[in-house]
């Protein structure tokens, strides 16, 4: 986040796992290479700016770190993004109206070598990572249910104690599973209205026809079924926070009105005309790019600044597979007590989850820990208890046996070998994964079908009818 025999458990520091909100122990030092933006030629030339974290954006908008007066530029151009480690720069296009332009090709997004100049609207600019930017992080490890030691989250961390004393709108930006909720109920738990409800709305999930409702509640009356008075979120989070989760879901007609609610501090529940005072903080999440939206005319940009008075972006897993340690071994200890499973994990499994790729981000790695301690054959999770997750270890163990022998070939180079049809081969593996998960889910259950359906999480008789296909139990 000792070893005894092949037993892997958590350091002696018990921070990470048992603080909610770690306050800073000491500020640790280090140094990136910024970027240095120079523009060449344009209404702008001659200017220069250092960006002081290692990514910004450039464009025309007030909002943008490196900001440029040229009017064929858009409100948010492109984005830039230091790679360290390869002394290069990444360029972004944000779907911009003149587009981003490299050695007179159009480029969309693109590593550049430091020196390189870029055509940004009818302006040049020239990029530079030679910039050194000191950074002091917090030695953090924690904030709410959110884990890391990576610098990067231990910057993000102090970011968001900072902005948790405040009442600032954030927006939380990161792809999904990386954690923007548990970020937006850390702000909240930590913040001046922690005492009062923290109300969540998916964006994704509003109803046109019931929008307004959902958002500012309705008189009884008001329309067909509404047969009594309800709340809006935002009178339902009266003092406390509102949290709009993927919020570049939302209707671009629905956009407006929920601007005025921001600036008013107001709402007019729908078949009413009383104007109603809430006192609410906002924090918002989205896995698009807003700015990109902005440009494309798919979201409103004097929303984005309403919603975004701070905004924090949460790194995917595979930037800090550093983290995957501390995750794992949270998500061990987090584990119901009265649950049987594993509580602890081999290095070998352990190495082998650093080494995976997460799409799910930390929810997926989550997932696949519960699972795989659930299922455990023992008290420490093993790479053989990993291997549900892939192909059954049969199946693997003959196909690498069959890789292993010298196969006959044709002269045009291809096996001879007979192939088996495909839904054969394909049912083959279905019966063997089966098979070996029921005996597995068995031995851990006792027996006790209710148990292994729970924990199976599927329905008791499709469960049974299983067990009767493999001759694994006989009948209740």
């Amino acid at each position: 986040m000792a070893h005894c025999a092949a037993v892997a458990r958590a350091p002696k520091n018990t921070d990470v796992e048992s603080t909610r909100t770690i306050q800073p122990e000491r500020l640790l030092g280090t140094t990136v290479r910024g970027i240095r933006v120079t523009v060449v030629s344009g209404p702008d030339a001659g200017a220069e700016s250092v960006l002081s974290e290692n990514r910004g954006v450039i464009g025309r908008s007030q909002g943008c770190d490196v900001r440029l007066s040229d009017p064929t530029v858009s409100a948010f151009h492109a984005e830039l993004q230091g790679v360290d480690e390869q002394g290069a720069i990444r360029v972004r296009d944000l779907s911009s109206r003149n587009g981003t332009r490299y050695a007179g090709a159009r480029l969309e997004s693109a590593l550049l070598p430091t020196g390189a100049t870029v055509e940004i609207g009818s302006s040049v600019v020239r990029l530079q990572l030679d910039a050194a930017v000191e950074h002091a992080l917090p030695d953090l490890h924690a904030f709410g249910e959110l884990r890391g030691r990576n610098a990067a989250m231990r910057g993000l961390f102090s970011t968001l104690q900072r902005l948790a004393r405040t009442d600032l709108s954030v927006l939380i930006e990161g792809q999904t599973g990386t954690g923007k909720e548990l970020a937006a109920r850390g702000i909240h738990d930590t913040s001046p209205h922690a005492q009062g409800p923290f109300v969540v709305l998916d964006c994704t999930a509003i109803p046109s026809t019931l929008a307004e409702s959902v958002l500012f509640g309705h008189e009884r009356g008001a329309f067909t079924g509404a047969n009594e008075r309800r709340l809006g979120i935002f009178e339902a989070a009266d003092g406390g926070t509102v949290f709009l989760d993927e919020v570049g879901e939302l209707p671009l007609e629905l956009q407006p009105k929920l601007l005025r609610v921001l600036e008013r501090r107001e709402v007019v529940r729908v078949g009413s005309t009383t104007p109603r005072p809430v006192q609410v903080r906002v924090i918002s999440a989205t896995w698009r790019d807003l700015r990109q939206m902005i440009n494309t005319s798919r979201f409103r940009e004097d929303l984005y600044y309403r919603l975004a008075q701070a905004r924090v972006i949460i790194p995917p897993l595979r930037e800090r597979s550093d983290d995957v340690p501390v995750l794992v071994y949270h998500f061990l200890k987090r584990l119901p007590a009265n649950a049987p499973g594993a509580r602890a994990i081999a290095p070998e499994a352990l190495q082998e989850l650093i080494g995976r790729e997460y799409a799910g981000n930390i929810r997926e790695l989550k997932s696949t820990v519960e699972r795989a301690a659930l299922m455990a054959e023992g008290a420490v999770i093993t790479p053989a208890d990993l291997a549900f997750e892939r192909i059954l270890s049969g199946e693997r163990a003959r196909a690498q046996d069959s890789a292993a022998r010298p196969q006959p070939s044709t002269a045009g180079g291809a096996s001879n070998q007979p192939l088996t049809p495909f839904k054969d081969a394909k049912r083959t593996l279905i019966d063997e994964f089966e098979k070996d998960y029921l005996q597995r889910l068995l031995h851990r259950t006792g027996d006790n079908l209710s148990r292994a359906a729970a924990l199976a999480g599927i329905e008791r008789h499709y469960l049974r009818d299983l067990f009767r296909k493999h001759g694994l139990r006989s009948d209740d």
